[in-house]
């Protein structure tokens, strides 16, 4: 299509990895005990659509990626390292329709990346998946954020009431700016694409965590709550898939409670599955806090199959 091949293009100034692979073009059902449930709608392939992945470098991230191309699109994912970008591209096989970007979604930097990329698509864009803080304690070997870990104390199990004031305040916005200012950035172009969807990716906030961890994590349901309310009779649907199950199980977890494949790739079929529905249904609050419901989810918001093959497993899996 003239628009991928618009996409070839690298703009002067910015960091932006064009990754060059194959694609099976095609639709089916994925054939998961899910695809036996009657789905709301009859989903809708991706294939020529620009969806933005924010929070895509990390595990679940690498899922929500690999969701979106195997249903067809043309994913852009954003990060601060460039090494994490090549990861990214590497684990999910080389994919044709990824697309790296190194840039920062925080406010200082986001007007500028959003701007490049949005010239680089020429002002096109169908949806966002916002991930934020399904998987906390990640660390940035396994595919984790160490910065953001650092600076929200994600490593400790709890923090105390020492904390200066004023660094309080700084870190306790974190997250919540972040989200905020790709939402601010990004909704309005949505709001120009027909059957567009903003989707945020959120964690429960049982796991031991620091205060600021904790207050971050509130700050995006919020942020996610107040958007699905004020954009409820918008043409973008606006969803929250908010997840309270365990990614990445120690080893006596996963002997006791075994699973076919890892809980990630269900979550990013599922964002997938919810981008593609044409039904507004797919709007609103999903909460995921046992198999069966990732299952039922799957069954009602399935995803198309455009690509086949994309991996499941990451390099310090494959490795381990």
């Amino acid at each position: 299509m003239a628009m991928v091949g618009r996409l070839v293009r690298q703009r002067q100034g910015m960091n932006a990895a064009r990754y060059v692979g194959g694609l099976v073009e095609g639709f089916r059902d994925s054939g998961s005990p899910a695809s036996t449930r009657v789905p709301v709608a009859q989903p809708q392939p991706l294939t020529g659509q620009i969806a933005w992945v924010i929070g895509g470098a990390g595990v679940i991230g690498r899922s929500i990626c690999r969701g979106l191309l195997q249903a067809g699109a043309t994913v852009i994912v954003n990060s601060g390292s460039q090494s994490r970008l090549d990861w990214l591209y590497q684990d999910l096989g080389c994919p044709q329709k990824l697309i790296g970007i190194q840039g920062s979604m925080r406010p200082a930097g986001a007007d500028a990346v959003v701007k490049d990329v949005m010239e680089m698509t020429n002002s096109c864009l169908n949806h966002v998946v916002a991930h934020s803080g399904v998987r906390w304690w990640a660390s940035s070997q396994w595919g984790g954020s160490l910065e953001l870990e650092n600076e929200l104390g994600m490593g400790k199990p709890t923090s105390d009431l020492f904390l200066d004031r004023t660094e309080f305040l700084e870190r306790a916005s974190l997250l919540p700016a972040l989200h905020y200012t790709a939402a601010q950035l990004l909704l309005p172009h949505l709001e120009n694409s027909p059957g567009s969807s903003y989707t945020f990716v959120t964690g429960g906030v049982g796991q031991q965590r620091s205060i600021e961890a904790q207050v971050n994590a509130h700050g995006v349901w919020g942020l996610a709550a107040a958007l699905r309310e004020q954009y409820a009779s918008s043409p973008v649907r606006v969803a929250e898939v908010r997840v309270n199950l365990r990614i990445d199980r120690p080893a006596h977890e996963r002997a006791l409670d075994p699973r076919e494949r890892p809980l990630s790739a269900d979550l990013g079929e599922v964002c997938a599955g919810l981008a593609s529905s044409p039904s507004d249904e797919a709007s609103g609050l999903h909460s995921l806090g046992t198999m069966e419901q990732v299952e039922t989810l799957k069954g009602l918001f399935p995803c198309p199959i455009v690509m086949k093959g994309l991996p499941v497993l990451w390099h310090w899996e494959k490795s381990a």
